[in-house]
Formats: structure tokens, C-alpha cells, sequence
């Protein structure tokens, strides 16, 4: 993976996962598998990479998101549970607030991860109390 996400690269694959739904719980258990390599390794920019590849797969596969909710949820804790990475725990909070932004937007049933979502919006907030205001009163509307 390059060190700067290809924003034409990142467009193909998520071109590609539109159209062929059933090869997204492959696509990204694979993103899965590579951003918990790279965050062992703190290669941060592949994370960056990952987590790009998953902001557009919420914009455009937005019917298919089930099939990769719990892979992102996944990756989102992960980053939130980086105690030496302040900014790894950032992009968790911003991954997070994408991914409810998205939620709100459409309708499934997403019951059995609410709770989840609840506890990782305040792992969020419990580790950003001193971090910025818009981003607090982000993860507060998440609980809301």
C-alpha cells in the first residue's frame, strides 16, 4: 500500500465493491487483517490508507454496510484502545463519527450493535476529554 492514500486507487475498490456486494465481508477482512498488521508494526500511513478506503466504502456502499460493520467496529476499537498513539485514537473517534454519521442515515437493524457503539463512543470521550470541543460534542451526539 502506498505511504499517501490514491484517492482513483480507493475509487476503483469501492466502484468495485458496489458492484459486487458479495465480495465485500472478503474485501475488507482483508483491510482488517492489514490495518491491525500495520498498526503493530506503527506503519500509521497504511492505517490512514485503510481507514480512507473504509470513509468511502460508508459513502458508497451504504446498502451493503452490514457486510462490514463489524470488520470497521473491529478497527475503531482497536484505535481507540492505542494507549501510546494519541493520534491513532483520534482517527478511531473521527472513524466512529463517520460511521454513526452514516448509521443515522439509513434505515437496518443495527440492535445488536448499539450497544457497542454506546461503549466505544465512551471509550471515545473518556480518552478525549482534554482533545477538541467539535469533536467531544461529536462523540455526544453519538450517545444521545
Amino acid at each position: 500500500m502506498d505511504a499517501e492514500p490514491n484517492d482513483r486507487k480507493i475509487g476503483k475498490l469501492c466502484e468495485y465493491a458496489s458492484r459486487n456486494p458479495l465480495r465485500i465481508p472478503k474485501i475488507t477482512s482483508n483491510l482488517e487483517q492489514r490495518c491491525f498488521k500495520d498498526l503493530r508494526n506503527e506503519n500509521f500511513e497504511c492505517v490512514k490508507a485503510v481507514l480512507c478506503i473504509y470513509r468511502k466504502l460508508l459513502s458508497s456502499c451504504k446498502e451493503q454496510m452490514p457486510l462490514f460493520a463489524s470488520c470497521l467496529l473491529g478497527i475503531i476499537r482497536a484505535l481507540l484502545e492505542q494507549t501510546r498513539q494519541d493520534e491513532m485514537r483520534i482517527l478511531g473517534c473521527n472513524a466512529l463519527v463517520c460511521f454513526m454519521g452514516e448509521h443515522y442515515h439509513i434505515s437496518m437493524d443495527f440492535d445488536s450493535l448499539s450497544e457497542n457503539l454506546r461503549s466505544l463512543a465512551l471509550k471515545g470521550l473518556h480518552y478525549f476529554q482534554t482533545f477538541e470541543d467539535s469533536l467531544r460534542l461529536s462523540l455526544l451526539f453519538l450517545l444521545l
